[in-house]
């Protein structure tokens, strides 16, 4: 077969099934361009990237950006607030406050959908930054011990962590606890791994986050 004949075999191949796709887009096309243009407010939320190393976000005002898109109305209603991407790039921010300029290129949507507009147009993102000390660790114990039993002596290894978190935070912070350990039933010298107590939300992260208490107990003669 030559090239000729090879090449008008391709094209008249399924001939009624291209005839039908072209046509299904065609009518597809005449029905979107014909539709009447409408436009539509989402609330989107705001997104971060490029934070500064070692400082986290606190607080943005506002927290939502309303995005006002336009298109045919086929493509609008069926837009939900996750196909609009909209990402703050932070990697030139401060510790404090700063402002930023909202504008339309920020956003990215879907195809066949416009952004025309946004509230506000400024928003306000403030960073602090984290910072790590060192903190001595103090056993929290509760109950009592049995009768007869004393606590002669506890202790924490390691007596010393590393703190993670917010500036502010790990200045006020003078020590921290570990999760409660249960003395009612301790008769003999024992040692156990505990946890850190993360009940204290200014930390962020603790290392190491188990240490292990040393509880040296003394009886009276007739407990022997």
């Amino acid at each position: 077969m030559n090239h000729v004949g090879w090449l008008r075999g391709v094209l008249t191949r399924n001939l009624g099934l291209k005839f039908l796709a072209l046509a299904f887009s065609t009518a597809l096309w005449f029905l979107v361009v014909g539709e009447k243009v409408s436009e539509m407010g989402l609330l989107v939320p705001l997104r971060f990237k490029g934070i500064p190393q070692d400082m986290v976000v606190v607080r943005s005002s506002p927290e939502d950006i309303e995005v006002i898109v336009a298109g045919p109305k086929m493509f609008i209603n069926n837009l939900s607030p996750s196909e609009i991407k909209l990402a703050m790039d932070l990697s030139g921010a401060k510790e404090g406050m700063n402002k930023y300029r909202v504008s339309t290129q920020d956003i990215r949507v879907s195809g066949g959908v416009e952004v025309v507009r946004v509230r506000p147009q400024a928003v306000y993102i403030e960073l602090e930054r984290l910072v790590t000390v060192a903190l001595p660790v103090k056993a929290r114990l509760e109950g009592s011990p049995p009768r007869g039993v004393h606590m002669e002596a506890v202790t924490v290894e390691p007596e010393v962590v590393q703190v993670r978190g917010l500036k502010k935070d790990m200045k006020r912070l003078k020590e921290v606890y570990t999760r409660g350990i249960d003395v009612s039933k301790i008769t003999v010298a024992t040692s156990i791994p505990v946890m850190i107590e993360p009940a204290e939300s200014a930390i962020r992260e603790v290392k190491p986050d188990i240490v292990v208490v040393h509880i040296k107990v003394r009886k009276d003669e007739e407990t022997r």
